[in-house]
C-alpha cells in the first residue's frame, strides 16, 4: 500500500494525489492532520514517499509549528528523518526539538540531536543573538539533554562560539550556568516587548497567528522572566474594539479642533450649550424683514353635550301573547307537538350509563414453592436434577432446619401437578445411592429417603 492509500484509509478524505493531500495540511485542514498521524504505524517505505520532493517544506513547517496536534508533529518529523532530509535537519531540531523525547520518535531522535544540534551551531543566525528563534533552540537543547544525557549536550555545545546567545540560554536550561549580564537584560527586553505585542494585538490577528506567541517557546528556567514580562504589561490592552469598546471610545475623547469663526452675538455666546463632546450653538434668529405667518391660539375645548338615555321600567311577567286571527285555512296549519317545546322543562335526558356491577376479580395464580423448579428437573430426567435438589435442599436446612425442610418438600410433594408424576428410573437410582451412601450429609440422605418413599413403586 502507498502512503496515500494509508493517508485515506485513516482518514475521510478524498485526495487523488499526494499533491492534493499537501495543499490541505498546509492549509491546516483537520482531517489531513489526523490522517498524517495515522503514518506513524505505516512502513518506513511510505514515510520516506510522502518526505519526497514538495513534501519536505510541508512536513517541516508542520513539525515545527506548535498549534498542530503532537501526534502529527511526531509524524512529520518522523517522515523527513526517515527520508534522510539533511538540509532540514538545522531548522527541525531548532523548531521541533522538544519532540526527541517522546518514544514514537524511535531511534531516528539521536539522529536529530546528533546531527540537528551541532548544523544549527555552524549555521548561526538568529539563534547566535537574543531572539526567540534562541529560545526555541534553548528548549531543544533541553529536551536533548533528557533523550542523549547531559553529558553528550554539553560536550556538543562546547563547540559553539564565544557569545552564542543560543548555546548560553541551553546551558541556562540544563542548569548548567547561568546567563551574561548583558544577554540577561536583552532576555528582559525581548520578553517585555513580545508580551505587550501579544496583548495589545487583536483577537483576529492571534487567530491568524500573525500575532508573536505568548508564552513564547521558552525552557522552564525561563519562568521567571516570563512572569516579570507578564507583571510589566498588566496594563496593557488590546485594540480590538469586539473585545475592549472602551479603547475606541478613549481614542475619540479628543477630537481634533474646529475651525475658529466669526464672533456671535452676545445672546448667541450666552444661548450656547455642551452636550457630550460637542458645542451647540443658539439658533438661527428669525430676519427682521420677513413677513408674519401669524400665531397659533390655543382655545379651551367644548365636549358637546350627550343626552342622558331614557330610563325604562324593569319588565315584568311576559303576558300570553294574543291569539292570532282566525283564517280560514285554520284546519289546515301544522299544530306543533306539546312534547316538543316546554317553557317549564327544558333540560336534556338524563344520558343512558353503563351498570355499576364490576366484574369479579381474576384468580392469581398460586405461587410455586422453593422446590418447584427442581422436582420438575427430576421428573425430566436431567442430568444435574438430584444433585441440584439435594444442594438446594441442604441450604434450606441451614437456614429453616431439617424437619421444617422436610414438611416443605412434603407439602410440594402433596400438590395436584405431582400426583400423577413419575420419576424416571435413572433419578431413583441416583436417590438410592444417595441414601445408602453414609458419607453424604444427613440432610441430602433424609431428603432421599423422602423421595423414595413417595415416589419409587411398591
Amino acid at each position: 500500500m502507498t502512503a496515500l492509500g494509508t493517508l485515506k484509509k485513516a482518514s475521510t478524505g478524498e485526495w487523488t494525489s499526494l499533491a492534493d493531500y499537501l495543499r490541505e495540511a498546509r492549509h491546516r485542514e483537520t482531517g489531513a492532520l489526523a490522517a498524517l498521524a495515522m503514518l506513524l504505524t505505516a512502513p518506513p517505505e511510505e514515510q520516506k514517499e510522502l518526505a519526497q520532493g514538495e513534501g519536505a517544506p510541508v512536513l517541516l513547517d508542520l513539525a515545527r509549528d506548535l498549534r498542530v496536534p503532537k501526534a502529527s508533529r511526531v509524524a512529520a518529523a518522523r517522515c523527513l528523518l526517515e527520508a534522510g532530509a539533511a538540509a532540514q535537519l538545522r531548522e527541525l531540531f531548532i523548531g521541533a526539538g522538544d519532540l526527541v523525547t517522546d518514544p514514537r520518535l524511535g531511534s531516528a531522535a539521536r539522529k536529530l540531536v546528533e546531527s540537528g544540534l551541532p548544523a544549527a551551531l555552524q549555521a548561526g543566525g538568529e539563534i547566535a543573538q537574543v531572539s526567540l528563534a534562541a529560545g526555541s533552540f534553548a528548549r531543544s537543547v533541553h529536551a536533548a539533554a533528557s533523550a542523549v544525557g547531559q553529558a553528550r549536550a554539553k560536550e556538543l555545545l562546547a563547540a559553539a562560539p564565544e557569545g552564542h546567545a543560543g548555546a548560553a540560554a541551553g546551558f541556562f536550561a540544563m542548569g548548567q550556568g547561568e546567563l551574561p549580564p548583558s544577554q540577561l537584560e536583552a532576555w528582559r527586553k525581548l520578553l517585555e516587548s513580545t508580551c505587550a505585542a501579544h496583548r495589545r494585538a487583536p483577537a483576529a490577528a492571534k487567530r491568524m497567528g500573525l500575532a508573536p506567541p505568548w508564552p513564547p517557546n521558552l525552557p522552564d528556567a525561563f519562568a521567571l522572566l516570563v512572569q516579570e514580562a507578564e507583571k510589566k504589561n498588566a496594563g496593557v490592552v488590546s485594540a480590538d474594539a469586539a473585545a475592549n469598546p472602551n479603547f475606541v471610545r478613549q481614542s475619540m475623547a479628543s477630537p481634533p479642533p474646529a475651525p475658529k469663526r466669526a464672533p456671535l452675538a452676545a445672546a448667541s455666546k450666552s444661548t450656547a450649550e455642551v452636550v457630550g463632546h460637542r458645542k451647540l450653538e443658539a439658533p438661527i434668529r428669525r430676519s427682521p424683514f420677513r413677513k408674519s405667518i401669524g400665531s397659533v391660539v390655543e382655545l379651551p375645548t367644548q365636549v358637546p353635550a350627550k343626552p342622558m338615555a331614557p330610563v325604562t321600567a324593569r319588565a315584568g311577567p311576559a303576558s300570553p301573547p294574543a291569539p292570532p286571527p282566525e283564517s280560514p285555512l285554520k284546519d289546515e296549519r301544522k299544530i306543533p307537538r306539546s312534547d316538543r317545546w316546554d317553557d317549564d322543562h327544558f333540560e336534556w335526558k338524563l344520558p343512558t350509563l353503563p351498570p355499576s356491577e364490576l366484574p369479579p376479580p381474576l384468580k392469581a395464580a398460586v405461587a410455586q414453592g422453593p422446590f418447584a423448579q427442581r422436582l420438575q428437573s427430576l421428573f425430566d430426567n436431567r442430568p444435574e436434577a438430584v444433585d441440584r435438589l439435594v444442594a438446594a435442599a441442604e441450604a434450606r436446612a441451614a437456614v429453616a432446619g431439617e424437619e421444617k425442610l422436610l414438611a416443605e418438600l412434603t407439602r410440594e410433594l402433596e400438590l395436584k401437578r405431582w400426583q400423577k408424576a413419575s420419576a424416571p428410573r435413572e433419578q431413583l437410582d441416583r436417590l438410592r445411592g444417595i441414601e445408602k451412601d453414609a458419607k453424604q450429609p444427613g440432610s441430602w440422605r433424609a431428603v432421599a429417603r423422602l423421595l423414595l418413599d413417595r415416589l419409587a413403586p411398591s
